[in-house]
Parts: structure tokens; sequence; C-alpha cells
């Protein structure tokens, strides 16, 4: 197997390792010691591919996000017609990626890996692309602010949810893909462009 192949299915394996720790013991009680055993590596091993367990985390969230990203590009070719039904989707796209994911939710809700990175932004743009198809005459920078907001609930949506029992969660999802929905419809929905016209 050349090098490189090697040392890319390493790092595959690390982060591996890692997922499952986050997701089961959570990022403060897992260890860069526990992440290389868990892989079957040295320490060593680990620290050549990753310098901290804050690295680590934040290959991962990056990885969460693009593919989240690529779920939601995907999604734009079946978007619902209205923007409340759009509110009420987003919530139940995002959270059907995270419940796959369970580490992605550990790491999002992390706060030394969170304002460092690009993650949140990235959620942002790909909500404004989508909403951008309801609203095509708006600027990037009208519907910025409105993107942010919208994906701010979504992230609400999904940490209430991880604190909560499964029946209170399954509540707030759905208050919360109300409140998603209606917020949308209140702030773009005069400027929506008739089925027909999009």
């Amino acid at each position: 197997m050349p090098r490189q192949e090697r040392g890319e299915r390493r790092v595959a394996d690390l982060l591996g390792a890692a997922e499952q720790l986050f997701a089961t013991a959570g990022y403060d009680a897992t260890t860069m010691s526990a992440i290389a055993k868990q892989a079957g590596a040295s320490i060593g091993s680990l620290y050549q591919f990753f310098p901290s367990k804050e690295s680590i985390g934040s290959a991962l969230l990056r990885r969460y996000m693009d593919e989240l990203g690529e779920r939601l590009a995907q999604w734009q070719k079946t978007l619902p017609t209205s923007l409340d039904v759009f509110g009420q989707e987003l919530i139940t796209v995002a959270y059907d990626y995270l419940s796959q994911r369970p580490a992605c939710r550990v790491l999002a809700e992390t706060p030394s890996l969170v304002p460092k990175s690009y993650r949140m932004e990235k959620l942002s743009v790909s909500v404004q692309a989508l909403l951008a198809t309801f609203v095509p005459q708006m600027t990037e920078a009208e519907l910025a602010p409105i993107a942010l907001a919208a994906s701010m609930m979504v992230r609400a949506a999904m940490q209430g949810s991880r604190l909560l029992d499964e029946a209170r969660g399954k509540s707030l999802r759905h208050e919360m893909q109300q409140a998603l929905g209606g917020y949308l419809v209140a702030r773009l929905g005069p400027q929506v462009a008739p089925r027909g016209k999009r």
C-alpha cells in the first residue's frame, strides 16, 4: 500500500475512533490516549496527524458541516413550494442528519470548537442558497441575516432536543419547526414569487 494511502487510512481510523468516543463519552471526557487506543494506534502516530484534541474535533465538525451542506444541496432539487413547510422540513433534514452523526451534536455544542470555525457560517450559507430559490430578487446582503437567524434556530432546535427526554425533545422540535416556518413567512412571504414564476 502506498505511503499516502496508508496515511489517509490512518487519519480515517483516528477520526473514526474519535467520533465514536465523542459520541459515547463526550468531548471533555475523551482523551488523546483513549482515541489512540480506540484506533489501535500509538499516541505518537495520533500526534503526527493531529496536534490536539481540538484539531480532531475541528476536523470532524468540518466534515459534518460539509456533509450536511451536501445533503441540503441535494434537497434543493425537491424543495417544498411554501416557506412555512420549508422551515419545518429544514429542521427535519438537519435532525435526520444529526441522528446519524451523534458526535456532531456533541462537537457543535463544544465552545472551544465552534467560535474558531466557519461551521455555523457554512450552514448559514447553505440555508441562504436554499432561501434564494424562493426570493431570487433579494441581494445576498439582504438575505444573509435571515439565513443566519434560520440556521441559528435550526441549531437551537438540535441542542434543545439533545438536552431533553425523547417526548419533550420531539415536542420542542415541533414548536421550533412552527417558529422557523412562521419566521420565514413573516420575513420573506410577501416577496416570494408565485410558484410558476420561480
